[in-house]
């Protein structure tokens, strides 16, 4: 089918959709301060990770915190012990391609997380009183809201009006050519 552009029109249809989107992986060294002197690490264990987000500006703001558990030997390594504590951080993760003419009032944020908190390593620290933990973890998320898209539009050949797209799925689309 070849259409001019007399042929055509446009349409402009509100729908939802993602409306800008981002991740972040990041490190962070937390300080553990277990009741006794550790002498050994035995292991670490990052768990009941939870957070939320909320758009701020142009950027989202990733709120969250989990356990951290650390196993160590003490008195010589002659007894053991865990010290745990929950800690809590802010990502803020910029957004790629974002929406600005996105419904304001109609946006929502979502997160995932890509990588689960995870210790990479555990130390005790030159005075022996306190363990460091690194952790690792990736967030994405998504900003979701009412946009408008611009739609080209054309009317039907006074043959093809009265077809039953329907029952013909496999040429439900045709290619058009657009003449200048």
């Amino acid at each position: 089918m070849v259409l001019s552009n007399k042929d055509l029109t446009y349409r402009e249809i509100v729908a939802n959709a993602v409306c800008g989107r981002g991740s972040k992986y990041s490190q962070t060294t937390y300080t553990i301060r277990p009741t006794n002197r550790p002498s050994t690490i035995g292991g670490c264990w990052v768990m009941n990770h939870s957070c939320e987000a909320e758009l701020v500006g142009d950027y989202v703001e990733v709120h969250g915190r989990f356990d951290i558990n650390v196993w160590y030997s003490y008195n010589s390594n002659s007894e053991t012990a865990v010290a745990k504590d929950t800690v809590s951080y802010v990502e803020q993760i910029a957004l790629r391609d974002l929406d600005t003419s996105c419904v304001r009032d109609t946006r929502q944020v979502d997160v995932r997380i890509i990588q689960s908190p995870n210790c990479l390593d555990a130390t005790v620290t030159g005075n022996g009183s306190e363990i460091l933990v690194r952790v690792e973890k990736e967030l994405g998320v998504e900003v979701t809201g009412q946009t408008k898209i611009c739609v080209v539009t054309a009317d039907l050949a006074e043959d093809k009006k009265d077809e039953d797209f329907a029952e013909d799925e496999e040429g439900f689309l045709e290619e058009v050519e657009i003449e200048d």
